[in-house]
């Protein structure tokens, strides 16, 4: 029979359950302050505990407002040449790093599509 390889039972039940409902909105509430109480948060868990999940309905949530920017980045790639291209695909970024005559044209990871450049 096949087992699921992402279940949390490692062999226990869980000692603690959190609420990831109230730490979305906490991360949502102190990064959409005017003064954020904390601009950096450490996801950890078990694999299969949802940080992944988690951390999709945050960039989803913060995708969809105005001024804020979200980016996807790939860990086996180069993590600032990612950011850097990802950057400047937002249009209203394209044109401070045409200003500061960055080149993006070499070096973009692989699966890197510039809008710009089309």
């Amino acid at each position: 029979m096949f087992q699921n390889p992402y279940t949390l039972m490692f062999g226990k039940s869980p000692s603690q359950s959190i609420n990831r409902l109230a730490q979305t909105d906490q991360i949502i509430s102190s990064f959409s302050a005017e003064v954020p109480a904390s601009q950096i948060y450490m996801i950890t868990g078990v694999r299969g505990s949802g940080k992944t999940v988690f951390m999709t309905e945050l960039s989803k949530y913060f995708h969809k407002k105005k001024n804020w920017v979200t980016v996807d980045l790939n860990p086996a790639a180069d993590l600032l040449q990612g950011l850097a291209a990802r950057l400047y695909n937002e249009q209203t970024l394209t044109r401070m790093f045409d200003q500061a005559k960055i080149d993006l044209s070499r070096n973009r990871p692989p699966d890197f599509r510039c809008k710009a450049c089309h």
